[in-house]
């Protein structure tokens, strides 16, 4: 099946990419098909220790930017947000409540962690995710899937260039976008935690 790409991300060049998960030092890196996104995180969420957290990482407002990059050089910012001291019951909730838009959006990047063990699932811009922790424990979720184990992937960042650059946007799903995240949540705990830079 070939490489789907998911709504918020615009990519001319695909050759090459394929759904992948490697091994490194600190974890697994992998690369996936939109289809297998949502999937492959519930599956990850399901090997982490609890209590977990949710966090969710959303570009800064033009607003507030002005405010923040003093030159034009500076770096971008995002506001992270965090939910703390959810149970795995909790945490599929999220994922089954807000999955379709945090898949989808292409500028929000968020993720899982453990507050005990402190392994952590990131899932970043361009659809590549990188799993913290024993890989041994979180590559039976790629398996699950079907996703090949490579001694090295090739991302979607690996085919952009000034011919063939790729680009990301927010999505709207439902009448909501991932902004609205935090704002839902709020009630349920979710709270601003730092502004972070761009890397």
């Amino acid at each position: 099946m070939s490489f789907q790409l998911v709504q918020g991300v615009s990519a001319d060049n695909l050759d090459g990419v394929d759904s992948a998960y490697c091994i490194c030092d600190n974890g697994i890196s992998a690369v996936l098909s939109a289809e297998l996104i949502a999937r492959a995180v519930e599956g990850l969420i399901k090997r982490l220790e609890a209590p977990v957290f949710f966090f969710v990482e959303l570009p800064c407002s033009d607003e507030e930017e002005k405010r923040l990059r003093k030159s034009k050089t500076d770096p971008f910012h995002y506001n992270l947000y965090y939910l703390d001291n959810c149970t795995l019951p909790v945490a599929n909730a999220v994922m089954k409540r807000y999955g379709e838009l945090l898949v989808n959006d292409g500028v929000c990047r968020f993720g899982f962690g453990s507050h005990s063990s402190g392994e952590e699932i990131y899932c970043l811009k361009y659809q590549s995710i990188s799993v913290y922790g024993d890989a041994k424990k979180f590559e039976k979720a790629f398996k699950e899937l079907g996703v090949p184990k490579q001694s090295e992937i090739k991302t979607l960042w690996d085919n952009f260039s000034d011919d063939s650059p790729g680009t990301s946007f927010s999505v709207e799903i439902n009448g909501e976008t991932v902004y609205d995240i935090p704002v839902n949540l709020k009630s349920e705990g979710m709270y601003l935690s730092d502004v972070i830079e761009e890397n």
